[in-house]
């Protein structure tokens, strides 16, 4: 399993970059980072999965609710870059949508 994650604070912005298998097996670091930078008052949150090898319903799922909890804190959570699989698994589940990636 090859991934990586980084993620810059710097309220209120915040910005996550993954690289490689974004699956069940990383998913919840991805949670416990978003987490920590929403609980650290970033009302922006940044992601950067340009570098995403692979992504699974999983990782789409902490996205998600990573973006409604940010969302319902009248913030702002968006994509500054996606992999051609993670825009893939994206619009067969419909989040391209949700997500703003179209």
């Amino acid at each position: 399993m090859d991934f990586s994650i980084a993620i810059t604070i710097d309220p209120p912005t915040a910005t996550l970059t993954a690289h490689g298998e974004l699956d069940i097996f990383t998913a919840h670091e991805v949670a416990r980072q978003l987490s920590e930078a929403v609980g650290s008052g970033c009302r922006r949150v940044l992601v950067d999965v340009g570098g995403v090898t692979f992504v699974d319903a999983s990782a789409l799922g902490v996205l998600a609710w990573a973006r409604h909890n940010v969302v319902v804190r009248q913030g702002d959570f968006g994509f500054v870059a996606t992999s051609p699989p993670f825009r893939r698994l994206c619009a067969m589940t419909g989040l391209d949508r949700e997500f703003a990636l179209n």
